[in-house]
């Protein structure tokens, strides 16, 4: 990477499922597989997948998901979302070409892979790490002390002129989710210093937000997008960027024109309560398991 731009697809929020009905009417495998198609057309140099990569963290569910990333033949790098369970995810997932790692550095670029699921983590005193009983519903965007200090400590060390901050869930989007400490962590780490911009995925849409004066972008689902202007459902989506040596980031979103995906359904009068602060994500999250 001299003079060229690296080229990273972003996928994120897969979903894959095995349970019947898929994940929020979708058939998420279909999706996956035509997002793969589309992506594949014209290949990254890398790709990033930022987390929920299984709907219920089973090991057929990351076996499915392996599969199909490993076949893209060039690097896939993984972290993981409140979706994964952290066994299956570290022992199902990982396979030639498909790996998980906390830094990867590329030319003048390091890129930082965080795990923002603190909420859904306990310490055991044996066994160090573990899920909680309900981390799909617990793991709500926060590093642990130690995750943090991890980032801090590699973002200094690194020597790279730039970097790129990768995570599950998005900061600075109080428009969606309140957590004002992740905000805050997030923050400290991005404002002056290296960091050129953040990427994240979990709220199944393609928006940019700004975050301690840097953006944020968030990539669309490959199984289940929203539009939360038009309160619609989008099709399946990801994101492409170009990493350039002068530290600059161009990214776009990429939707899928697909006939299969292509009506707007109105989103479910739980969405609008929800960005209204009325309602919490456990009751989407309700929603959508009582709907697929």
């Amino acid at each position: 990477m001299p003079d060229a731009p690296l080229r990273v697809a972003q996928l994120s929020d897969l979903h894959i499922s095995t349970s019947a009905g898929g994940y929020g009417w979708r058939d998420t495998t279909e999706s996956f597989a035509a997002v793969a198609e589309h992506v594949m057309a014209d290949p990254p140099d890398i790709f990033v997948i930022t987390g929920d990569i299984a709907n219920e963290g089973r090991p057929e569910e990351y076996g499915h998901a392996g599969a199909v990333l490993a076949g893209f033949g060039v690097p896939v790098y993984c972290l993981p979302g409140n979706h994964d369970r952290s066994d299956t995810f570290h022992t199902h997932l990982p396979r030639p070409g498909v790996v998980i790692q906390s830094t990867m550095k590329v030319g003048n670029w390091l890129f930082l892979f965080g795990d923002s699921n603190a909420g859904g983590l306990a310490l055991h005193p044996r066994d160090g790490w573990i899920d909680t009983a309900d981390r799909t519903h617990e793991a709500k965007g926060s590093f642990t002390d130690h995750e943090y200090s991890r980032l801090e400590r590699q973002l200094a060390a690194s020597g790279a002129e730039h970097a790129m901050l990768w995570l599950h869930h998005p900061p600075g989007s109080s428009r969606f989710f309140e957590e004002p400490e992740y905000d805050e962590q997030v923050r400290s780490l991005v404002e002056d210093t290296t960091v050129r911009a953040v990427a994240a995925g979990h709220a199944h849409t393609g928006i940019t937000i700004d975050i301690g004066g840097v953006p944020s972008h968030l990539c669309p689902s490959t199984g289940l997008s929203m539009d939360f202007e038009a309160m619609t459902l989008m099709p399946p989506g990801y994101r492409r960027y170009e990493f350039r040596p002068d530290g600059s980031v161009q990214t776009e979103v990429v939707w899928l024109d697909d006939d299969r995906w292509s009506e707007r359904h109105r989103l479910p009068e739980v969405a609008a309560e929800y960005l209204a602060g009325r309602a919490t994500f456990e009751d989407v999250q309700a929603w959508l398991d009582t709907s697929s």
